[in-house]
């Protein structure tokens, strides 16, 4: 990770390891990970749920790198197209299985996500109020699923992000 970061730098097309924008990174002022991810989540339930979900996902890998666990070996471009999907199909469609890399339904994966992390989020506490989140989500759904309903009742862009401001003021 380091070496990357200091190639990078020295491309001159940065200038410094704060400009280095992967998905998921090392903070160069604190000793965390920084997620960048996901930054659409209309309301505060939703929020947290990631956060949680990612501090577990980090935790479960660091665990994993200090049992001397392989780090996976999908490529940078899989994952990408994983993320892509889950962008366009949010809760609803089918996502890419993090393991087998092949279609599944969108619930069949996060419920896979929760299962890989269920230690982690056991031993910081987080594991009953995640489990209600994550039911609210599947049942309400995510951003996406919001904006597309609003859109198809009201047929209007703006209405949808008059809305959506509405629901993130709330």
């Amino acid at each position: 990770y380091h070496e990357q970061v200091r190639a990078m730098i020295a491309t001159g097309a940065l200038r410094d390891a704060g400009m280095v924008y992967f998905d998921a990174r090392l903070s160069h002022t604190y000793p965390t990970v920084e997620v960048r991810v996901a930054d659409v989540c209309l309301d505060a339930s939703g929020t947290a749920l990631l956060a949680t979900l990612v501090r577990a996902l980090v935790e479960t890998a660091a665990r994993a790198w200090r049992a001397g666990e392989p780090p996976s070996t999908h490529s940078v471009a899989l994952l990408r197209l994983a993320t892509w999907r889950a962008a366009r199909e949010g809760v609803d469609g089918r996502l890419i299985h993090p393991v087998s890399m092949e279609p599944a339904p969108a619930e069949a994966v996060v419920r896979a996500l929760f299962d890989h992390v269920r230690d982690a989020l056991e031993d910081n506490g987080d594991l009953i109020p995640a489990q209600d989140a994550l039911a609210g989500l599947l049942k309400t759904g995510n951003g996406a699923r919001v904006q597309r309903e609003l859109f198809r009742r009201t047929g209007s862009l703006r209405e949808v992000a008059a809305a959506c401001v509405r629901r993130t003021r709330a």
